[in-house]
């Protein structure tokens, strides 16, 4: 019998929103899912372009990026050693058998020997010890490992302090495989290049699943090909992403991006209950009353100075009803958080000069204080109403 479109919909969204799903630990979704295999196989192969590996002890949506983005990665790790110790890491278990116990201190042993600069590695450093520790906790949260004795953080503290594992029974399963030799790329594009070589993917699959992975999609000179796909098929895009997803498809000239209408649990999601995502969402309403003009795909370039100039006013207009750190920061400060934010949100980009640019993907949101509470501070401050010019809504996300 075939699966329902809301067994689709919850398949989907638990396979695209978890790395695995462990059979020993999560025995009920693991059933859920497996009752439906065939029909999640077809949807995620067919649409996605993505491998669905159903084994025994868990089931994996191999979720492959069409191409790396720099917000993507761990997000417990800080620096590149955190990345280079991890594969280290894996590289040491991928030797022990399943239950395999082994101490921190003979893991960094082995360390010292797989480490690309081995000579950069000192366990007296409080840093890299650090970085080892947040290595440690991923791979247990992930399950590749499994603690025995002692505390991981405690490691940090001094390098004699011993902690007992064992490798886990899915710890050689967290790796991709290739059949070609991987030394013989030069570096991670080449490798990147490979795969898409080998898999040859059509428009539509490339089109489904940067949507289902990205925050959203921009207009470029070297994607004019996709747009025009996701023009002439917009009908049947937002026909299936209603239907077996919780998303709602949007398009316009310059960006194509999927919305939640209501927040969910498990999303992570723009504004977020916070003033830092406030002060951006009244950000663009000044943006989009100025006479800032957008290139060809709909990006706003500034300078340095006029990035100081826009948040100052900004500031001035806004600020009473933020919160206290961002009220009390003098401008330079308040231009670098407002950056800082947007940025993660990809909502502006700079470059090494301090220019910024504003993305399309912000025009897509809007945002006033509520009159009332426009009234609440006239009458705190004993200020002109006049000054304010404030129209009945609040700071949340609106159509453009």
């Amino acid at each position: 019998m075939p699966a329902s479109s809301e067994d689709i919909r919850e398949g989907l969204s638990i396979l695209f929103e978890n790395f695995w799903i462990i059979r020993e630990t999560d025995k009920d979704v693991y059933h859920q899912l497996l009752r439906i295999e065939n029909d999640l196989k077809r949807v995620t192969q067919r649409i996605f372009g993505l491998r669905l590996i159903v084994h025994a002890k868990f089931i994996k949506l191999e979720k492959i990026p069409f191409e790396s983005q720099d917000w993507m990665g761990i997000t417990t790790f800080n620096e590149p050693m955190d990345y280079a110790l991890f594969a280290c890491a894996m590289a040491y278990t991928e030797d022990k058998s399943e239950g395999e116990a082994f101490l921190i201190n003979e893991l960094v042993d082995e360390l010292d020997l797989f480490y690309p600069e081995r000579d950069l590695l000192d366990w007296t450093n409080f840093n890299h010890r650090k970085s080892l520790v947040r290595v440690l906790n991923v791979m247990t949260d992930m399950q590749l490992i499994d603690t025995i004795e002692g505390k991981t953080d405690d490691f940090a503290t001094s390098e004699s302090n011993e902690v007992l594992y064992k490798v886990s029974p899915y710890s050689k399963y967290f790796m991709r495989s290739y059949p070609e030799d991987i030394t013989q790329f030069q570096d991670w594009r080449e490798l990147m290049q490979m795969e898409r070589e080998r898999a040859d993917e059509e428009t539509s699959t490339v089109a489904f699943r940067r949507l289902m992975m990205e925050p959203a999609i921009l207009r470029t000179e070297e994607n004019d090909r996709l747009f025009y796909y996701l023009r002439n098929q917009q009908q049947y895009i937002s026909a299936f992403f209603e239907k077996n997803t919780p998303y709602t498809f949007e398009l316009t000239k310059d960006v194509a991006m999927l919305t939640l209408e209501e927040r969910l649990k498990q999303q992570t999601y723009f504004p977020m209950l916070k003033s830092a995502d406030e002060s951006l969402l009244q950000l663009t309403e000044m943006i989009r009353e100025s006479d800032y003009a957008p290139d060809a795909y709909g990006c706003i370039h500034l300078s340095k100075n006029q990035w100081l100039a826009l948040i100052g006013q900004h500031a001035t207009q806004n600020r009473k009803g933020w919160s206290k750190e961002y009220r009390e920061s003098v401008d330079k400060k308040l231009a670098r958080l407002i950056l800082e934010n947007g940025i993660k949100w990809r909502f502006f980009a700079e470059d090494g000069d301090g220019n910024v640019t504003i993305l399309p993907t912000f025009a897509r949101n809007t945002g006033k204080y509520p009159q009332d509470f426009l009234q609440k501070l006239l009458e705190e401050d004993d200020m002109p109403e006049e000054e304010f010019d404030g129209d009945e809504g609040d700071s949340s996300e609106q159509n453009e």
